[in-house]
């Protein structure tokens, strides 16, 4: 075999490996990564489609208790628990209560849990309330209208009240006040604050005219 003839001889077995080890880096090691990637997609549109199964769009409840008050709730979105279908998880929420004798008192907050059978409200976040010329504002309110009469557990003193709680803040026209928990008796319309240590004192300020 003479010199010519055994370099390309070694050039062919050069290219042979090459060919090889390309084909065994770039296409057989790559082919389960591209694999993993439509699995990983194909899960995330479940979960999608999962998430929009639950998910209502613009939120519209009516109640009323016994004395004729009425109560309006909206939002954006509910989303459904699984574990338990009364009870939504509210976005954007607005409220409305529409009292017997004309009053009305209205609520929003950024979310709220809803339970859809007895209407018993927790809003969360930025919860503004304004009824007339008083405006309250905290992290967290309660609201109830009437309890379910069957339910032997329900505590009857809880229900027609708005109760809110945590960095209470309220406000009228020449008069301000701020406290850990401030309550509406929806029937007699009087208000209740207080602390939750009793330690610890009311903070109010008023203008003298």
């Amino acid at each position: 075999m003479n010199k010519k003839t055994l370099i390309q001889v070694i050039l062919i077995i050069f290219l042979i490996i090459l060919i090889y080890l390309v084909f065994k880096n770039y296409y057989i090691s790559s082919k389960p990564t591209t694999e993993l990637k439509k699995d990983d997609n194909t899960v995330s549109k479940n979960d999608s489609e999962k998430s929009d199964k639950n998910l209502i769009k613009d939120i519209n409840y009516t109640a009323n208790n016994t004395r004729g008050d009425v109560y309006l709730l909206i939002a954006d979105y509910g989303e459904i628990y699984l574990d338990n279908p009364e009870l939504m998880f509210l976005t954007k929420v607005n409220g409305k209560i529409t009292l017997y004798d004309g009053e009305s008192i209205t609520v929003e907050s950024d979310f709220a849990n809803f339970n859809t059978k007895n209407f018993e409200t927790t809003f969360i976040n930025n919860v503004i309330v304004k009824r007339g010329k008083e405006k309250i504002t905290s992290d967290e309110l309660y609201l109830i209208l009437e309890k379910d009469e069957k339910d032997q557990n329900s505590d009857k003193k809880d229900e027609n009240l708005i109760r809110l709680s945590r960095n209470v803040f309220y406000e009228k026209p020449g008069y301000k006040l701020s406290a850990d928990i401030l309550e509406i008796d929806l029937i007699t319309k009087n208000i209740n604050i207080y602390m939750m240590d009793k330690n610890k004192k009311i903070y109010a300020t008023s203008e003298i005219k």
